[in-house]
C-alpha cells in the first residue's frame, strides 16, 4: 500500500531529486522502489534521471513551474538569459526554452511541452534567489543585461533585446561595468554602449559611463548580429558596431 504520507511530503517539495526523497523515506533503495512505484501509479513524473515533480491528483498535472524545474537540475544550476528574464518579469515575447547554466554540463532535456537548454558554466557572480520563491536561482537583473547582450541568440535575437531594455527598470552601473569586466571582451563592450546608449535615458545611464566603456572597444568592426550582413547593416560610428538595418539608426552609414 502506497503511504499517502510520503507523497505530501513530495507535494510540498513540488520539485525534487533522489537525495531529497531519500531524506524523506530514510534510504536510497527504499526511496527508488517508492519513487518507481509513484511513477507508474501517476502520483510524481519523471522529469529526467534522478529528478521528480509531484502530481497535482485533482488535475493529474505537475503544479511545479519551469522556472523551479530550470533550478533543480543540479545543486549549481540557476536560469540565464531569456528564462532570468522572465522571472523579472520583463520578458517580451512567449518562449518554450528555459536558459540553465550549471557547473556542470548538463543534456538539453524536453518535459511537458519546454525544452531545458543548458548555456554554459557562466561568469561567477551575479545569481541571486528569486524574491517570490527562494527555491529559484535566476541572474540579477545586470548580470542578465550583459548575458543577453553578450549572446542575444539566447534571450530571442536582438531586437526582442531590444524590445525588453524599452520596459526595463534603471540599471546599476557598477554592477555592469564588473559584470562586462568578467567576460572582457571587446565586442561585448561594443553591444553594451551601443543597447545602453540607445536606452539611455529610461535605463539611467550616465554619458560618463559610456566613455568609459568606450574606451574598452578597440578599433575592429564587428557585427552585432548575423541580421547585419550582407549589406542589411547599419555602421554605428562611436560603436564600431554593424546592426541590422531595422533598428533605424539615423544618421549613419550602409555597409
Amino acid at each position: 500500500m502506497i503511504s499517502v504520507k510520503y507523497y505530501e511530503d513530495f507535494l510540498k517539495l513540488e520539485v525534487f531529486n533522489l537525495e531529497d526523497a531519500q531524506k524523506i523515506v530514510g534510504s536510497i533503495e527504499n526511496a527508488k522502489v517508492l519513487l518507481n512505484s509513484y511513477v507508474k501509479k501517476g502520483l510524481v513524473k519523471r522529469v529526467r534521471r534522478d529528478l521528480y515533480s509531484a502530481v497535482n491528483l485533482e488535475n493529474r498535472e505537475a503544479p511545479a513551474d519551469r522556472y523551479l524545474i530550470g533550478s533543480k537540475i543540479n545543486e549549481s544550476t540557476y536560469l540565464a538569459y531569456h528564462s532570468a528574464f522572465e522571472v523579472h518579469g520583463l520578458s517580451h515575447q512567449v518562449s518554450f526554452v528555459v536558459y540553465v547554466a550549471s557547473d556542470n554540463k548538463i543534456s538539453d532535456f524536453e518535459f511537458e511541452g519546454v525544452l531545458y537548454k543548458y548555456v554554459g558554466q557562466g561568469i561567477n557572480e551575479g545569481v541571486t534567489r528569486y524574491r517570490l520563491n527562494e527555491k529559484v536561482k535566476v541572474t540579477s537583473l545586470e548580470r542578465t543585461v550583459v548575458d543577453s547582450m553578450d549572446r542575444p541568440d539566447y534571450c530571442g535575437g536582438p531586437h526582442e533585446l531590444d524590445e525588453i531594455l524599452k520596459i526595463c527598470s534603471a540599471l546599476n552601473e557598477t554592477k555592469l561595468l564588473k559584470y562586462l569586466k568578467a567576460y572582457d571582451k571587446k565586442v561585448l563592450y561594443k553591444k553594451a554602449g551601443y543597447f545602453l546608449e540607445r536606452h539611455q535615458e529610461t535605463l539611467g545611464i550616465t554619458e560618463g559611463f559610456l566613455s568609459v566603456i568606450e574606451k574598452k572597444t578597440g578599433s575592429m568592426k564587428k557585427y552585432l548580429s548575423d541580421e547585419a550582413l550582407n549589406g542589411n547593416g547599419v555602421f554605428v560610428n562611436r560603436w564600431g558596431l554593424i546592426v541590422p538595418k531595422t533598428f533605424e539608426v539615423k544618421d549613419d552609414i550602409f555597409v
